[in-house]
């Protein structure tokens, strides 16, 4: 058996070799649309901006940089769905406090990626103290694809994940340490910040609302109480209301998926086998990753029933029961809410790996605390404990390594060399093709730098003018 002493030193060790890793990757970074849409947003520019340029075919950075204010950001966020207005309001702030490079960007998912597992870590201790399952919980989450590549990705997942972890640090100090007003409103402001930062991260906070619903339903209708919730919940109110006409952009977005999943197959078996391969990796029964076969989906769907159903028979409180269905609840959450958008929209546009970011922290939550249940219960054999570990954690570690040796490096967008190069030889004037290529462009340029924009609309090259000369560079601009 570990001591106290020896597992909190492994903890801390983890958590900080969970910290380097997120810093240290990607070793290479390449952008692809939906990243530029973020970029763009942080700077105030919306899909109407190049209309509203008319008949004009040339502009310099200057103007450009006008349309980089809070409100711009605001707007653009709104005309583009009005998803994810948090994440585009700090990365405005962001970027303008340490500059416009490519690196600059990344640096905030993965600063909320630290966060996130700083906040994960206090939410381990709450639950193990000083078991080295918390180790364990933290490698989980750290090798987990998804995680980490949010981490790197100009998106709100990442912000989104860390909200939420924070959400459920207090959700569980509310639940079963010291029911405080206090928390419960750290509970709701977190869990506002979540959902402004991506409307998905909702499928977390309904179940946050229904457990407290229904374990705590007299206490919440004390003042405090209810106070403490009504500040967040019309902070939510006031930004909805204000960014009505942005849900129906969403509405629209999801009406054009619909007609074009249309003629297109659509079977209920496929989204619930896609389901439960999903929702093994994010449990960290990872084999459906090495090869989506319906053997690796069943045996890993097995051999979490069977892990879930040793945890319950070792558990010997209720309160141990308890905690394990609270984790399967919350790391399922993302699972069943989003086959469910399919079965709905009868499209397969919801089974997207990254938009089960904000479960993942409670799935690997869920399986750390099953491994604990069973390795802790004198019932087990010592061999059974071993295998059950190796069969969970080596599997995910080594996906991990794997998948990082495979980074998709593929060019979508060469406009940040573009502009790397326009700052080395100090270009003042460049001819774009489109000035969406202009605004991609003055989003990684230095703030201040002067250079003046030339529309070429019949061009398929960047004309970079230096020197008394003009280099042609193709444009590689894929929109998808």
């Amino acid at each position: 058996m570990i001591s106290p002493g020896i597992a909190k030193k492994i903890n801390i060790f983890c958590l900080l070799a969970a910290v380097a890793a997120v810093l240290i990757l990607p070793l290479r970074k390449e952008i692809w649309y939906d990243e530029t849409v973020s970029m763009l947003c942080s700077k105030g520019i919306n899909h109407d901006s190049p209309a509203l340029m008319g008949n004009t075919t040339t502009m310099n950075s200057a103007t450009l940089e006008q349309m980089n204010t809070l409100g711009n950001v605001y707007k653009a966020t709104v005309l583009d769905n009005a998803n994810s207005f948090v994440y585009n309001m700090k990365l405005h702030y962001f970027t303008m406090l340490f500059g416009n490079s490519i690196a600059v960007y990344m640096l905030f998912s993965k600063l909320c990626a630290i966060v996130t597992l700083l906040a994960f870590f206090a939410l381990c201790r709450l639950v193990f103290k000083d078991s080295i399952f918390t180790a364990v919980a933290i490698v989980l989450l750290a090798a987990d694809l998804n995680f980490i590549g949010m981490s790197h990705e100009i998106r709100a997942y990442e912000l989104g994940a860390c909200f939420v972890t924070l959400a459920a640090v207090f959700f569980y100090k509310f639940m079963y340490e010291e029911e405080k007003p206090f928390y419960l409103f750290l509970l709701g402001l977190f869990s506002v910040g979540a959902v402004l930062s991506h409307f998905l991260s909702l499928y977390v906070i309904l179940v946050f609302l229904g457990y407290l619903v229904v374990n705590k339903k007299t206490k919440l209708l004390k003042g405090k109480n209810i106070i403490a919730m009504l500040i967040p919940v019309a902070l939510v109110a006031v930004y909805l209301g204000w960014a009505f006409v942005g849900l129906k952009y969403m509405s629209h977005q999801n009406e054009r998926f619909q007609e074009r999943a249309a003629s297109l197959p659509f079977s209920v078996a496929h989204v619930l086998f896609r389901s439960m391969a999903m929702g093994a990796i994010d449990f960290k029964a990872v084999f459906p990753a090495f090869g989506e076969k319906k053997m690796a989906v069943i045996f890993s769907f097995l051999l979490l029933a069977g892990l879930y159903i040793g945890a319950v028979r070792s558990a010997e409180k209720k309160e141990e029961k308890r905690h394990l269905n609270l984790f399967l609840s919350l790391g399922i959450s993302g699972t069943v809410f989003l086959a469910l958008l399919c079965l709905k929209s009868g499209h397969y546009t919801a089974l997207y790996n990254r938009y089960h970011s904000f479960c993942i922290p409670f799935a690997c939550l869920f399986t750390a605390y099953a491994i604990y249940l069973v390795c802790k219960s004198a019932r087990v054999h010592v061999f059974l404990k071993g295998a059950t570990i190796a069969v969970i954690v080596l599997p995910a570690c080594a996906l991990f390594f794997v998948a990082e040796r495979k980074i998709n490096t593929t060019v979508n967008y060469n406009h940040i060399a573009v502009a790397k190069e326009i700052v080395r030889d100090n270009v003042s004037k460049v001819e774009i093709p489109t000035w969406d290529d202009a605004f991609l462009i003055q989003s990684v340029l230095p703030a201040g730098y002067k250079i003046d924009y030339v529309l070429s609309p019949a061009s398929p090259y960047f004309t970079l003018y230096k020197a008394g000369t003009a280099e042609k560079v193709p444009l590689v601009r894929k929109n998808s």
